[in-house]
């Protein structure tokens, strides 16, 4: 009796072991039980909506068929320490138009982003970032790339706080002051 005992009790204390040094092989679930990721698709599609509608405010006369902008964003009283942008056409069709924006300081080249304007559904879209494009809909966290779990709702997320930024502290060069019409509040 004593035997079994001590034998139920050395057999507990290794499950307790066990769970302290691998507690994640006894917490993982099978596949049935894991719920599916949730995409907020309307949001997301509203989202490039508003992106959309940002551009044309910020890129006069892209209706017309202008194919290169260039200006400054920024608080700073220095124009070497703002951002100098450059945003031109790449690609033109009857129902899409893509677009490279790249910015730039003094000091050191930011990433370039590429963004299509869906004309038909009016809508814009990153679908390049320094060369990275064909995101997923949702990644699992950690990964080898480091992507978010919402990689590309985070990125069109970022064009429209990028664009209401360029929008609100954006100058035009001297070459473009004669197109830029400046609106106050």
């Amino acid at each position: 009796m004593a035997a079994v005992k001590s034998r139920k009790l050395k057999i507990i204390w290794q499950l307790i072991g066990y769970m302290i040094y691998f507690p994640k092989q006894l917490k993982s679930q099978p596949l049935a039980d894991k719920k599916p990721p949730v995409v907020d698709l309307p949001g997301h599609l509203s989202l490039c909506e508003m992106n959309y509608y940002r551009l044309f405010r910020l890129l006069p006369g892209l209706r017309k068929g202008r194919e290169y902008w260039a200006f400054h964003a920024g608080r700073s009283t220095e124009v070497e320490r703002d951002l100098h942008i450059q945003v031109s056409v790449t690609d033109e069709a009857p129902y899409t138009t893509t677009l490279d924006i790249s910015q730039s300081r003094a000091d050191k080249t930011e990433p370039k982003i590429v963004v299509r304007l869906y004309h038909d559904a009016e809508m814009a879209e990153i679908v390049s970032w320094d060369n990275h494009r064909n995101w997923f809909h949702h990644y699992s966290y950690p990964n080898p790339k480091m992507y978010q779990p919402d990689e590309k709702l985070a990125l069109n997320r970022f064009l429209g706080e990028w664009l209401t930024y360029c929008r609100e502290l954006g100058y035009a060069c001297r070459e473009n002051c004669e197109e830029v019409l400046v609106t106050k509040k």
